[in-house]
């Protein structure tokens, strides 16, 4: 078979020489893709893509070497297309692998920060009367020893004594849930 004919009678929509070429190269093509993809069914369907290509554009296709370079290079294409789609793919799942990681933990974050507060609240409520009061005076209105001294009709020592107290009672109330709070630090200054 003389590539000229094969080329100007496949332009011309020749089913005969069509049917000849497929004969003649399916075979090594699907070796050819499968080299490359290590993909049975991806390497044949692939290789019939092409062909299916080929009769489509047949009319329009410049081909300036051999009839067997061009298909072969139809086929090298569509694999680097097929493997760049797979690794378009792999990149997605590991995004999504890492975005539900990274949900996972906030759902984690969110649970332990939860805990500790409620945590801390259950402490907070079980300190004496007075002492309770000059802590969350200091801690939540962010007053200063003196303000909260005038506020109570109390000396500023007596405030310091208090806080002391309140922390000192905290620690031990909440040592089983300071590796909780360490945990949510940490994670937040990253």
């Amino acid at each position: 078979m003389r590539e000229e004919i094969d080329i100007a009678d496949l332009k011309a929509g020749n089913a005969k020489i069509f049917e000849m070429l497929f004969k003649q190269w399916y075979e090594p093509l699907c070796r050819y893709a499968y080299s490359m993809l290590h993909n049975q069914e991806e390497a044949e369907d692939i290789t019939q893509k092409t062909f299916c290509k080929l009769w489509d554009q047949r009319e329009k296709m410049e081909i300036h070497t051999s009839i067997k370079s061009y298909l072969y290079r139809m086929v090298h294409n569509a694999c680097l297309n097929k493997i760049k789609q797979w690794q378009m793919q792999s990149e997605h799942h590991e995004q999504i692998a890492y975005s539900s990681v990274s949900v996972a933990n906030h759902v984690e974050q969110t649970v332990a920060h939860k805990e500790l507060s409620h945590q801390i609240e259950l402490a907070i409520a079980a300190l004496p009367e007075r002492c309770r009061e000059v802590f969350l005076l200091s801690r939540m209105q962010h007053l200063s020893y003196i303000e909260i001294a005038q506020k109570m009709q109390i000396s500023p020592n007596t405030v310091e004594t208090q806080i002391v107290k309140a922390l000192k009672t905290l620690r031990i109330k909440l040592k089983d849930y300071l590796s909780i709070g360490l945990f949510l630090l940490l994670n937040m200054i990253n």
